[in-house]
């Protein structure tokens, strides 16, 4: 097929290849004209082009000379096949007089033919062509014009064929520079014809172009000396053979989101989709995604993306977000470059700022923005908490919620991913969706690390128990961040308190044991929408037995025990201490746990109205924990020393509160009698009457004298393997001496003779 045959104009491209060389051929045919001038010029200016200055000139026409007729030599061959019947026509002088005469006429022809028109011919037959052309399509989406393309053909010559790194310095006339300006790409592609001012404007327009794929360093100075030289990444998307693959220099920050695997089918807030797409009709291009780890933010962009047949890049924000402008501009360029290239939309991820970190975080935002409307593409944002949207952008936006999936909803989605599980005849599923407020997520999540741990205990199935395991390790990292998983292995049996703190504490549980009853099959939840969770307030001295009453309750329910460590809680910053009560609660309640707050009148404190602005932070956290704990529908149980600095509005919202006194003789000798151990070796001059009367602990202090007491008599050589009333008198005395307080010999008589 002949380069310059107009009749070709109507066929079609066989291929990728059968295009770009044609189009490298255009800039092959002009780099020779030029180079011709240049030499013309030289020649007349210094009476030779052979000087020092421009040694290789001849070299680098050469060059563009042969890779014409070496174009021309293809295409003569494919045309011979082409005319299969001609020289049957005409005698064989006729014919080959013809045939040169033909050949002659077209070449002539088609040296004349201006650059405009040849790009404008294989334009035409590029749009005819089925097979992929990347490059072509890709100018067609960004519009480019023929001067642009011609700019942009060249500077992937000089990017992927090193030899033609000398034809471009004799054409930009300086030995540093191997890849084409804006100015010299102008000058090749005019000619003779070539002015700044004619062609200022086409120069202008290919520099903006340009600009969203291709990272030109743009002297404001001098504009047009910019250099065209197309990365890696451009070149790998053009003729790569993974084109799709994300640019290498950011893959930390950039993954892709869609992919070709099948998608579950939506079960949850399938509502959230049908209004996604109304929205996306209605022209809104920005959306911002929110609700919980899991509820399938990210599951609904790739069922749009689906429908819509585009791909999604999304962007690890937190990763991203930590360097400095300059670079995150340039990431986001790149961000929007990948999804130019490929067709996708774009995803914000992992977005959240600490209020100190506000500004910097809405700069970046408003930048994000910037650039990826700039390019018509489609935002999504994905966060957990619901964005100020109207503080970061002016530009139109959609915000939806993916809120926890309802009770049926949970139940569908439970049903659907336990199809491949065997689950044990115990593994009650609608129980499940019941007290575990999951999203799709982590019910998926939850079956899949169930499935593991049975296999490492050796089932076939997925018991119960492990099931509920499972679950449970699925409460959230943040939360686990804040507050620390207690053990409730005490039960009724194991504590010792007076009757009424019993009755107390065993009303507490009836609370939750009969809610269900009480609530909705007597309907009180008409009356009582709010407040339906157990708070209950223990306060004492310290060692009474408060921590371990929390872990009654907890045991009694068969509910997961989470004490919330205040110092992990408090922040300096200001309302970072309300964003983490808030989402403790929150967090809480999806796995259904017993929040336990010791020592709570650090955040419970008293709140006043001195005009100082610590006060008035404090008592905002104190108004925001009085709202979550009444608000809470699970366990909430404050444990405290000094009821005295708890503010007095907590003592109204509290279901429960239960003192815990100190112990009187009878009490202390039945936590001796109930903690010693039964497979201590007691000998028989252990008294422990004499032990509750005469010294006055509470249930922590007895604690400690029975461990240090059994240590004492395990390295004693004389105790023979037996703890003597010695031991136990030795330990309470390194007890005074612990609490500071003062004794003397009469303390411990009759026994004085043992310790002192």
């Amino acid at each position: 097929m002949d380069f310059f045959d107009l009749t070709k104009r109507e066929v079609p491209f066989a291929s990728y290849q059968e295009y770009t060389d044609h189009l490298f051929a255009c800039v092959d045919k002009q780099l020779s004209a030029y180079i011709d001038g240049l030499m013309r010029l030289f020649a007349s200016d210094n009476g030779g082009f052979k000087n020092v200055l421009y040694p290789d000139i001849e070299v680098a026409r050469d060059l563009c000379e042969k890779h014409l007729l070496d174009f021309r030599a293809k295409g003569s061959g494919e045309a011979a096949e082409e005319l299969p019947g001609l020289s049957d026509e005409l005698p064989n002088e006729l014919s080959a007089l013809f045939g040169e005469l033909t050949e002659a006429a077209e070449e002539e022809q088609n040296d004349d033919m201006p650059v405009e028109e040849l790009l404008a011919y294989i334009d035409h037959r590029a749009s005819l062509t089925e097979v992929p052309l990347p490059l072509y399509r890709l100018c067609r989406k960004l519009e480019f014009s023929p001067f642009t393309t011609f700019c942009f053909a060249c500077a992937i010559l000089s990017s992927t064929q090193t030899n033609y790194a000398s034809v471009f310095q004799v054409v930009n006339q300086n030995g540093n520079q191997s890849a084409p300006s804006i100015e010299s790409a102008a000058r090749v592609y005019y000619g003779g014809d070539f002015t700044i001012t004619g062609s200022y404007s086409q120069m202008s327009l290919a520099l903006e172009q340009l600009q969203p794929v291709l990272a030109l360093q743009i002297n404001g100075a001098m504009p047009f000396s910019t250099l065209i030289s197309p990365d890696k990444r451009v070149i790998d998307f053009l003729f790569g053979a993974h084109p799709l693959r994300i640019d290498e220099n950011y893959t930390r920050f950039f993954s892709r989101l869609t992919d070709e695997k099948e998608l579950d089918p939506f079960l949850a807030n399938s509502g959230v989709l049908d209004a996604l797409r109304i929205s996306y009709r209605d022209g809104n291009r920005i959306f911002s995604l929110f609700g919980d780890e899991g509820s399938g933010r990210k599951f609904t962009i790739r069922h749009f993306c689906k429908e819509q047949g585009m791909d999604c890049v999304s962007i690890n924000c937190a990763k991203l977000f930590v360097y400095d402008f300059r670079f995150v501009e340039q990431a986001l360029w790149a961000a929007a470059r990948e999804c130019i290239l490929t067709d996708a939309c774009i995803c914000l991820d992992n977005l959240g700022y600490r209020e100190d970190e506000k500004d910097k975080f809405f700069g970046y935002m408003d930048l994000a923005f910037g650039k990826f409307t700039q390019q018509s593409l489609t935002v999504f944002t994905v966060s957990k908490e619901k964005l100020p949207m109207k503080q970061i952008t002016d530009q139109d936006f959609a915000q939806l919620e993916l809120p926890t999936p309802s009770f049926s909803e949970r139940e569908k989605v439970w049903r659907h991913y336990a199809k491949p599980y065997i689950l044990n005849a115990d593994v009650d599923l609608t129980e499940l969706a019941t007290k575990f407020l999951f999203t799709p997520g982590k019910i998926r999540d939850a079956l899949r690390q169930g499935r593991s741990l049975a296999s490492m205990n050796q089932f076939i199935d997925i018991p119960r128990s492990i099931l509920f395991q499972s679950c449970n390790n699925q409460m959230s990292h943040e939360l686990t961040q804040k507050a620390t998983r207690i053990p409730a292995n005490f039960g009724w049996d194991d504590i010792v308190m007076n009757p009424d703190q019993r009755l107390a504490l065993k009303n507490a549980c009836d609370q939750l044991i009969y809610r269900k009853k009480v609530y909705e099959e007597w309907n009180y939840i008409k009356k009582y929408p709010y407040g339906r969770g157990l708070s209950v307030l223990l306060f004492g001295a310290p060692g009474t037995g408060k921590s371990m009453c929390a872990q009654v309750i907890a045991h009694e329910m068969n509910l997961e025990l989470y004490r919330v460590d205040l110092s992990k809680v408090v922040d300096k910053y200001v309302g970072e201490t309300e964003k983490a009560i808030s989402m403790i609660f929150r967090e809480a309640k999806k796995c259904n746990v017993v929040l336990f707050f010791d020592e709570c009148d650090t955040l419970f404190a008293k709140r006043s109205d001195d005009g100082g602005s610590n006060q008035s932070s404090n008592n905002n956290k104190t108004a925001l924990l009085l709202q979550e704990v009444e608000g809470y529908d699970g366990v909430s149980v404050l444990a405290t020393n000094y009821k005295h600095n708890i503010d007095p509005a907590f003592f109204r919202r509290m279901k429960f509160i239960v003192e815990f006194q100190f112990p009187d003789p009878d009490t202390r000798e039945m936590l001796w009698r109930t903690t010693i151990p039964k497979t201590t070796p007691l000998a028989e001059d252990v008294d422990i009457r004499f032990l509750a009367e005469r010294f006055e602990f509470v249930g922590g202090n007895i604690k400690n004298c029975i461990l240090n007491a059994a240590f004492l008599a395990a390295a004693d050589p004389e105790a023979e393997g037996e703890v003597h009333m010695k031991h136990y008198l030795q330990a309470i005395k390194y007890e005074f001496v612990k609490t500071g307080k003062v004794f003397t010999r009469a303390d411990f008589e009759p026994y004085a003779s043992l310790v002192l």
